[in-house]
């Protein structure tokens, strides 16, 4: 008897759970994705959305022992099949935490955990300040313009903001997770190599800390501060 689905059946049929990804989106169409396509044949809403970068990824490196056997044999071993849809419902029913199967249990880890631990070590790379400006969910800045650049998203920086550090969002999914990081930068810092920076130490902290794999970090630059004239402070923000 053969472990390998028929032409009538997919993923989507064996995978068998109704739960949805923090973004809405149903984990079996992901799947289903992974097996056919690969999860580089993203959509618009999946370029965007860490919960469903985590996922895609995550189903990938569950999959590809099934991706191995095709390429080796017409047949998968007995038991390959079950395990690995095992593990993929194991993901999917808890998208809200990440999970590490260990020896005599497993571990959970919310994406707020992730986040923080990302916020953290993004702040500790010189050169990085807190966003002043506020990005929503639709990617809309909020907050209103300085009538002294009125061509620019300008902000008066409070101390408040200041001591509030850059932002951080994460998704998870079983051991990956996709971060996304919020931060304004000191005037006349070199912004790519600063991304770079902010990159590295938010993957080595995320792995360090959690034992999860970042399988993407994309770093948002939203406000330049400009010192403050004789000062030496930041006063304004110039928006990108």
């Amino acid at each position: 008897m053969t472990e390998r689905p028929g032409p009538s059946a997919s993923a989507v049929d064996l995978l068998g759970t109704e739960t949805a990804l923090p973004c809405g989106r149903d984990p079996q169409q992901l799947l289903e994705q992974v097996t056919e396509h690969g999860p580089v044949a993203v959509d618009d809403h999946q370029r965007s959305c860490l919960h469903c970068q985590a996922a895609l990824a995550e189903f990938d490196r569950l999959w590809a022992p099934m991706r191995a056997v095709a390429a080796d044999r017409p047949q998968a071993p007995p038991g390959v099949l079950d395990s690995v849809l095992s593990s993929i419902r194991g993901v999917s029913e808890d998208p809200e935490f990440a999970r590490l199967d260990e020896g005599y249990g497993h571990t959970r880890i919310s994406g707020r955990v992730v986040a923080a631990i990302a916020r953290h070590h993004a702040a500790r790379v010189a050169g990085v300040r807190g966003a002043l400006g506020r990005l929503d969910r639709a990617g809309h800045r909020r907050g209103d313009r300085d009538p002294e650049f009125p061509e620019t998203s300008v902000h008066s920086a409070q101390p408040s903001d200041m001591a509030r550090g850059p932002q951080a969002s994460a998704g998870v999914a079983g051991a990956s997770t996709a971060i996304a990081i919020v931060l304004a930068a000191d005037y006349g810092v070199d912004l790519p190599a600063l991304a770079d920076e902010v990159r590295a130490a938010v993957v080595a902290g995320v792995r360090a800390y959690t034992g999860l794999e970042p399988v993407s970090v994309s770093v948002v630059v939203d406000e330049v501060l400009l010192p403050r004239p004789g000062e030496g402070e930041p006063a304004h923000s110039i928006g990108s």
